[in-house]
């Protein structure tokens, strides 16, 4: 706790997020205690440290019976002080973190804040709070769009729908400590009624949103329409208790602990091999490509689009000419679509630089190559195509068509200043990286063995219209939640398709073609090939148990379904496949 004047400043200092844990919970409640005692302390002000304020509980605490202090708890005591208690919001305030300021009297926030309640894409719903608090601050049909789409909103529009109290663009602590000079008087979100003042109105968005979610997959979305509703129905102890239900059920329910498992995957297989720099990765300035297919011209639209400078350069004219058409065919779908302006396109088109000669990319900043085309006499630091980073002396990348899913593999003799560079190519394009191994991209290969499995099944007698049927409503494809009803028979054909998946994954992970279990998983989910709520063939795999898979796998003669040795070996060790994932 520190001290200004009468003010005392409590700050949230867990980096990197300043994540709620148990032991910030408990500090923040001592820190609030003795503000509160101190007589000469007349308000408090909570604020975070580094880049944002918080980004919310901590994830890994959920469902595991945590001692400490809940969330919930640490609201209700925050509401209930008796001293005016100010929420100074910057970065960003999600989640629990919003909740926290939510139970505040007032809050300020600067102007690039960015708040919001995305625990549906966990599964769940706000469990300290928000689901009573905000509806009676902003009305049903607010609170109920920032919960069931999880998407933050700015500060602009979160003071103009009342969510907060002020805006400044500089100057957040000194601007919180002027606010609490004011001689506030305490005011308690849970007794706001500016969100209730229309109750037919806000009835009219409960119902709207209910029949929203009619066929919606994940529970939670409905659990959040009832809270909401329970909000202008009971009294708040008896709201918070109605919310603090419904989170239990949720919190280990099948869908809440497959997309917590998401939430970590996706992070572990963004994180590089041992040695790789991670921090202060180089500001990339240009690029040079040498090499004219597909995948060359659509980095090179990318890296435009981007900003960048990019030199694109082959020996082979027609080629050239090829990647250069192309280029100019997706800016002007760019331009149709009213992605980009004219003047946009003319300026991106300005910063190509094309050539049938190397020299040109002398100076730029990173280089790579097509495949094939390694005879470059120019250092190379990577090579488009992650299955060509068997060698020793490039990084291995797949170009995503449009941004999202990008595969790095790093080959044994590659040089780690290399990996950074491409790196922070990916950050500066937006990309979604997974690390794995030579011979990918691990999409490639999952997205064979499920067609192979469909021709399989549909081979063995299985209509072609069930299995597409059945795959549409698991929602294999990478589908929203709202699916359609699993038609009967349909769990066979995906129970099928998942066993033919997690047969491939182990056999890349005996090849070192994917690093981990949990890298084929990531892929899976980042890819759109299954639903995050499903976790991954691999997770999938492991719920359902080794043993049952490859009974499963050897009553199927086809070679798609050959089960790995890998299988034999983690059955006879008594393991999993996430007992790999610690390598």
């Amino acid at each position: 706790m520190e001290r200004v004047g009468a003010v005392a400043v409590l700050v949230l200092a867990h980096p990197p997020v300043n994540a709620l844990s148990g032991a910030v919970r408990e500090a923040l409640a001592e820190g609030l205690a003795a503000a509160e005692a101190d007589g000469s302390v007349t308000a408090i002000v909570i604020r975070g440290e580094g880049k944002g304020f918080s980004a919310g509980a901590d994830i890994g605490e959920f469902g595991q019976g945590s001692k400490a202090l809940d969330l919930g708890t640490l609201c209700r005591r925050i509401e209930d002080c008796s001293k005016p208690v100010i929420a100074a919001l910057h970065g960003v305030a999600l989640g629990g973190g919003l909740e926290l300021a939510l139970a505040a009297h007032y809050r300020i926030a600067n102007a690039a804040a960015r708040l919001g309640l995305p625990e549906v894409t966990l599964g769940l719903l706000p469990g300290a709070g928000g689901t009573q608090r905000l509806p009676r601050l902003v009305g049903a049909e607010v609170a109920l769009r920032m919960m069931l789409g999880g998407a933050p909103i700015g500060a602009a529009e979160a003071l103009d729908i009342g969510l907060i109290d002020r805006v400044v663009d500089g100057g957040l602590t000194e601007a919180a400590l002027a606010l609490a000079a004011e001689g506030l008087a305490v005011r308690r979100s849970g007794q706001a009624t500016a969100g209730l003042r229309d109750l037919a109105g806000y009835q009219a968005a409960v119902v709207a949103a209910r029949m929203a979610q009619v066929g919606n997959h994940l529970p939670a979305a409905g659990k959040i329409v009832d809270c909401v509703q329970a909000a202008a129905l009971l009294p708040l102890a008896q709201g918070l208790a109605a919310e603090r239900m419904a989170f239990a059920d949720l919190v280990g329910t099948p869908q809440a602990t497959a997309l917590r498992y998401a939430f970590f995957a996706e992070r572990r297989a963004a994180t590089p091999p041992p040695g790789v720099p991670v921090k202060g990765l180089p500001a990339l300035a240009s690029l040079g490509i040498w090499g004219a297919d597909d995948a060359a011209a659509d980095l090179a639209f990318q890296a435009l689009s981007a900003g960048m400078p990019v030199v694109l350069a082959t020996p082979d004219h027609p080629a050239l000419v090829q990647a250069l058409e192309r280029i100019a065919t997706r800016q002007e779908q760019a331009l149709v679509a009213g992605l980009i302006s004219e003047d946009q396109r003319d300026t991106d088109w300005a910063r190509l630089t094309s050539s049938l000669l190397p020299d040109p990319m002398l100076d730029v900043g990173l280089v790579l190559c097509t495949p094939g085309s390694e005879e470059l006499p120019l250092p190379v630091q990577a090579v488009i195509g992650a299955a060509q980073a068997a060698g020793s002396r490039a990084v291995g990348v797949t170009v995503p068509m449009a941004g999202g899913l990008a595969e790095l593999s790093i080959g044994p003799g590659a040089a780690l200043d290399a990996a950074a560079q491409v790196m922070a190519l990916a950050r500066r394009l937006g990309w979604r990286v997974v690390f794995a191994g030579p011979g990918g991209p691990v999409e490639l290969h999952l997205r064979q063995a499920l067609a192979l499995a469909e021709a399989a099944l549909i081979a063995g007698g299985v209509p072609a219209d069930l299995v597409a049927a059945a795959l549409a409503a698991y929602g294999m494809g990478g589908a929203g939640s709202f699916l359609p009803l699993m038609p009967a028979g349909g769990d066979a054909v995906v129970t099928a398709c998942l066993a033919a998946l997690a047969a491939e994954g182990a056999r890349m992970i005996a090849d070192s073609r994917a690093r981990r279990p949990v890298d084929i998983d990531a892929v899976a989910l980042l890819s759109g090939l299954m639903p995050r709520w499903e976790g991954g063939p691999m997770y999938q795999a492991d719920q359902r148990g080794l043993l049952v898979l490859r009974a499963d796998l050897r009553t199927r003669a086809e070679p798609v379904f050959q089960p790995a040795q890998l299988i034999d070996d983690l059955i006879a060790e008594g393991l999993r496949f996430a007992s790999l994932n610690g390598k």
